[in-house]
């Protein structure tokens, strides 16, 4: 029989601010909590200038990996996302640059 030891939410102060129940969350999750929120996050950008400039797809993946770059340098300072996550992060910051930049504007 498997035993698995949860933690119980009673166990963090979670007077000490928002940051806490993130990473009890995060701990809990097994790391998934601060991935989705990135994804949440660049969804969230991606289809909020999506909204504004139809036809830019190439401006929309840019704006939202730099959003989702900002606040993955965030959350790597706190340890909400893992080296590997903001390493996967940086790279499609990168790969949205050099597509905004490298395309062919007609104007």
């Amino acid at each position: 029989m498997l035993k698995v030891a949860w933690i119980s939410p009673t166990t963090i102060n979670s007077s000490a601010g928002i940051g806490t129940t993130f990473e009890f969350l995060n701990t809990v999750t097994i790391g998934w909590f601060g991935r989705m929120l990135m994804i949440s996050i660049f969804v969230i950008f991606f289809s909020g200038y999506l909204s504004v400039r139809r036809d830019d797809y190439f401006g929309a993946f840019a704006v939202a990996s730099y959003v989702t770059f900002v606040m993955g340098l965030l959350f790597w300072v706190i340890d909400l996302v893992t080296g590997l996550d903001f390493a996967i992060i940086i790279g499609i910051t990168i790969v949205s640059s050099v597509i905004l930049f490298v395309q062919k504007n007609g104007n």
